[in-house]
């Protein structure tokens, strides 16, 4: 699915599209998408609103106006496409927004995991409220974290997949993070040190602003609104290279399954 480099991309491609102009009309083509589309609200609420400014919290897009926020949400496959007129091109076309005479931006998600809310101008929000701090926040440090992990017995590649923990981490990343720090993603979080949480967070960000750097991982069902893909999947370490030899050392990367979802790793360089 996408992840927050994808989102990041998406956002910052916005920016020069949305931002200080106003949304003049919206089209939906069904009512809900995971949750209920609050379309009402949005037309009342949103429209005929300037965006001032679109931020980023996790995986989670907030199109900014002063009554509030309209909220996205990717999903599995979701996407956002600049079009030039206000009739859907594709089939899973689930709402359409436009913003002056010419930006058209059609919101698709075949698989329907992605979301369409609005936020009051509180910021109060389920999905938002018990949010941990972005992996690019000053609150996410070593010893925080690290007070934060303290008797923990998940492992780690878990615990910094916990949105409540760090916003955001995705599957991809977290494998990616960790290989780069040498920490083992079965390692018990309480057992990490002061020193390797330093290690991981700055693995963390260097692997995310890599990506978000390139346009984000190359995933079958992202684009950005140009229609362009992402390009960072061709510099990944251990994500998907199942009995590859590692980078650093040669070993076969290893896969194992954690909560459900593989995890990929270097037994060699990842004790």
């Amino acid at each position: 699915m996408p992840e927050l480099p994808e989102v990041e991309t998406l956002r910052r491609t916005l920016l020069p599209l949305v931002v200080n102009k106003t949304c003049t009309a919206i089209k939906f083509f069904r009512k809900d998408i995971r949750f209920t589309i609050p379309q009402a609200t949005l037309r009342g609420q949103f429209a005929n609103q300037r965006v001032s400014q679109i931020q980023r919290k996790g995986k989670y897009l907030l199109l900014k106006v002063p009554t509030g926020a309209m909220l996205w949400h990717l999903g599995m496959s979701g996407r956002v496409s600049m079009q030039t007129s206000i009739t859907p091109r594709e089939k899973h076309t689930h709402a359409i927004f436009q913003f002056g005479a010419e930006i058209f931006l059609h919101f698709i998600d075949p698989r329907r995991f992605g979301c369409i809310l609005w936020v009051p101008q509180s910021g109060e929000h389920p999905l938002l409220d018990k949010m941990g701090p972005d992996p690019f926040s000053p609150g996410t440090n070593a010893r925080a974290m690290k007070i934060l992990s303290k008797n923990c017995q998940s492992p780690i590649k878990t615990f910094i997949m916990d949105a409540r923990r760090i916003a955001g981490i995705g599957n991809i990343y977290a494998c990616e993070s960790l290989y780069r720090a040498g920490i083992n993603p079965k390692r018990k979080a309480g057992r990490i040190s002061l020193k390797k949480w330093d290690q991981l967070i700055s693995c963390i960000r260097t692997t995310l602003e890599n990506s978000i750097s390139v346009g984000g991982t190359t995933l079958r069902d992202f684009f950005d609104p140009s229609g362009s893909k992402g390009y960072y999947a061709v510099k990944l370490c251990v994500y998907g290279k199942e009995g590859e030899p590692c980078q650093k050392c040669e070993s076969k990367i290893s896969r194992i399954v954690h909560s459900g979802r593989s995890t990929f790793y270097c037994k060699t360089c990842q004790k």
